[in-house]
């Protein structure tokens, strides 16, 4: 909705591409002023230019969220260059595609550092930043429907996203979150078209015949789109969403409803 987001501020993480820049994206259209933090910054102000495009207020910060120095140097740039910092959707994450016997060390502590320690930095800071400032704010984890259920084909990934749905829930119930008025929740997407998933594709034996696959397994026979989960992210975000908190929001086209 045009203008939910207007004079609010924030942070989305792995910005530059699928999710996290439809999320720029469907935030700023909606009036929000974005800093787009990724890891690559070639990247990220490739998409700050397609953003501004687009009519959207932002700016790009290089930003590791394995680094809490590097989170709150993201969140310090939104306050400097627009003057608040209302929200952040901690969405940066990694994927690797291999099941229990083939998974090495390097992997579980790239997808843990990542997809655990930089959601937990990410949301520790908002919130320190948030009850500085005295107007609350919104805090928006991207979980996944693994968060629910388990895959074996990606079991570190899936027990990552498991524990961002607990940290989403025990951060919603902290009373010092409560009285700093920061609302916790996080998205559940199902499977999209995103280079994320391309890369898992690209992965396996037959890419063509596992993307097939993938998408016949939803009731509507397609995977979802970025934007499809963007817009449940603004909700999230906004003051529509006042009174959900700890909340986990499944967009995933109905999969989770399935037993076969």
């Amino acid at each position: 909705m045009s203008g939910q987001m207007a004079g609010k501020a924030g942070v989305v993480t792995g910005a530059a591409q699928g999710l996290g820049f439809a999320s720029a994206l469907a935030l700023g259209r909606a009036g929000a002023s974005v800093v787009v933090a990724d890891l690559d910054g070639a990247k990220a102000e490739l998409a700050v230019a397609a953003l501004v495009g687009e009519g959207v207020t932002a700016t790009a910060v290089t930003t590791d969220v394995r680094d809490p120095a590097s989170i709150r140097a993201a969140i310090d740039a939104c306050v400097g260059a627009f003057g608040s910092f209302d929200f952040i959707h901690n969405n940066a994450g990694v994927l690797v595609g291999h099941p229990l016997l083939d998974v090495t060390p390097e992997e579980i502590e790239l997808m843990w550092s990542v997809n655990v320690g930089g959601v937990f930095w990410g949301c520790r800071h908002a919130v320190e930043v948030m009850r500085a400032q005295g107007r609350g704010g919104s805090i928006v984890n991207t979980a996944s429907m693994v968060a629910f259920a388990g895959d074996p084909l990606i079991p570190i990934y899936t027990a990552t996203k498991h524990a961002v749905l607990g940290l989403t829930r025990a951060l919603a119930v902290d009373p010092a979150v409560a009285a700093a008025r920061v609302r916790v929740n996080c998205v559940c997407p199902g499977d999209m078209d995103t280079p994320m998933n391309d890369r898992y594709f690209d992965s396996t034996p037959d890419p063509a015949a596992t993307r097939a696959e993938i998408h016949a397994v939803y009731p509507r026979g397609r995977m979802g789109e970025p934007a499809e989960v963007a817009a449940a992210v603004v909700f999230l975000a906004s003051d529509a969403a006042s009174f959900v908190n700890g909340a986990a929001l499944p967009v995933d086209g109905g999969l989770l409803a399935k037993v076969y």
